[in-house]
């Protein structure tokens, strides 16, 4: 888990990302883990955020700091599986980490970045310090913390 000034449009931002790959046959470090499990907390608590029923059903069922063993029944797996059938792009499972430019083929944007802006959105005023969130796993919390 990293954080990076992402430049698009002229814009700098600064953006929560992974270190490898997260979900079906991936490294699925810790850190990166429990980061795209509290994005997808925020998403599905977030009140602008437009989920499906069953985008908010499949999310509900991630508990946050569990590991995810990467296979297809896994909570977090379903929960990017289900991400990217609705947001298009490729359906491969697993989130990977945002590249320079945030867009990976010029029209779809890494899930990072649908994930940061929900994270933005729950703790209002205080991003990237995601750590001020009562749900933010301990390990990230500590990383937060240690980057900012």
């Amino acid at each position: 888990m990293d954080i990076m000034i992402l430049k698009r449009n002229g814009i700098s931002t600064l953006s929560w990302n992974i270190s490898a790959n997260v979900g079906l046959a991936s490294p699925n470090r810790t850190d990166d883990v429990q980061l795209v499990q509290f994005g997808y907390y925020a998403m599905l608590i977030n009140p602008n955020s437009k989920i499906t029923d069953e985008q908010r059903d499949v999310f509900s069922k991630i508990v946050l700091g569990q590991a995810c063993n990467g296979t297809a029944n896994d909570p977090l797996v379903a929960a990017i599986r289900a991400h990217q059938k609705v947001r298009g792009g490729p359906q491969d499972g697993h989130v990977s980490p945002t590249r320079e430019g945030g867009s990976y083929d010029g029209q779809h944007t890494f899930i990072m970045m649908a994930l940061n802006n929900n994270m933005s959105d729950v703790v209002p005023g205080a991003f990237p310090r995601i750590d001020k969130h009562p749900k933010c796993p301990p390990l990230v919390a500590a990383l937060v913390k240690r980057a900012c």
